[in-house]
């Protein structure tokens, strides 16, 4: 009759002792990381140091591991341990490269003769970015200091523009301006010119 207590002490100091090393884990995490992107990629590949442990934690696992793709923006990781304990910590990826731009062409060379009616022109470019999201814009302006606008954006590759000279019989001269931009903010600019003119052609400029 006296071995069922022996047994039942037993029991007890097992158990307080799994307590006891399931608590003595610690686990920390790496600091946040901020990189830019890989150069011409959505993203970039971060090697990010192990967490660090002291203890009995057995395996850890991350939600993402080291050596992966990560896209631009913020990723959470999360670290946890075999038995139980858990961190986490912020991969940030930053967008730095500013749009590629193609040379802006016209459907037109020049505006000829001038017949002070609006003319459509067509204008050509590509834009594309390593975060594959770019809103391009046009913008138009002239050497005419009346104050007068003399043309109409109509859309993103379309522009009505009036054939018409100064009123000193000078060529009038419109510049075109193409901005591209991502989503991080980042701009390219081109522009380009049509005139008013027999002889003068459109000149494209990279103005980023």
């Amino acid at each position: 009759m006296k071995i069922l207590p022996a047994l039942l002490v037993v029991a007890t100091f097992s158990f307080s002792s799994l307590i006891t090393n399931a608590q003595t884990c610690t686990l920390k995490c790496p600091e946040n990381l901020v990189l830019k992107a890989d150069s011409s990629k959505e993203g970039a590949i971060v090697n990010f140091p192990p967490a660090t442990t002291s203890g009995d934690c057995g395996t850890i696992s991350y939600s993402q591991p080291t050596g992966s793709f990560f896209r631009i923006g913020s990723h959470s990781i999360v670290v946890t341990s075999a038995s139980g304990q858990k961190c986490s910590f912020t991969i940030t990826v930053t967008d730095n490269e500013p749009p590629v731009l193609s040379p802006v062409t016209l459907s037109s060379k020049k505006l000829w003769p001038p017949s002070n009616k609006m003319k459509k022109v067509a204008v050509y470019y590509t834009a594309k970015d390593n975060a594959e999201e770019v809103n391009s814009t046009l913008s138009v302006s002239s050497n005419d200091d009346s104050g007068i606008r003399d043309w109409e954006v109509v859309n993103n590759h379309m522009l009505r523009l009036k054939a018409a000279r100064l009123s000193n019989g000078e060529p009038r001269v419109y510049t075109i301006t193409v901005s591209s931009s991502d989503m991080a903010g980042n701009t390219t600019r081109r522009t380009t010119s049509i005139v008013v003119s027999k002889t003068m052609v459109a000149q494209d400029v990279v103005v980023n």
